[in-house]
């Protein structure tokens, strides 16, 4: 059963990716929650989390901060992020890195079934952001 994490400062956005993915992941996740980047990364060093899905922009420590300490003591997390910014320097440091994927909030149904989730994804592979 994988871990997974999801660090959102909005909490109606965590509460249905959190559904979501519950929903359509059933018995192959266990799901945690954090609201700001060092919440996510305690949660991560406490649950051994293989799969990160950050927003960039929280409070305190940031997604790509988060994502950061991670990678330096996990090259095989999967992370993901989730973000409401279109912006060239926060996808640079997604490949930075090595984030899987980079997608923009207001995700939507679909955009998570075209790119089927996190279902049959392995962690630890070498990432890739921008969208399709």
């Amino acid at each position: 059963m994988y871990r997974l994490l999801i660090a959102d400062d909005e909490m109606i956005e965590r509460k249905v990716l959190f559904k979501t993915l519950s929903q359509n992941l059933k018995g192959q996740c266990e799901i945690f929650q954090a609201e700001n980047g060092r919440e996510a990364l305690e949660i991560y060093e406490k649950e051994k989390i293989q799969i990160a899905i950050l927003d960039i922009e929280m409070p305190g420590i940031n997604g790509i901060q988060a994502a950061e300490r991670i990678r330096e003591k996990d090259k095989k997390c999967c992370i993901i992020f989730l973000t409401a910014f279109d912006e060239f320097a926060y996808a640079k440091k997604a490949i930075t890195v090595r984030a899987l994927d980079y997608l923009l909030k207001p995700w939507d149904e679909k955009e998570r079934k075209d790119r089927r989730g996190i279902r049959g994804r392995k962690t630890g592979r070498s990432g890739r952001t921008g969208r399709r």
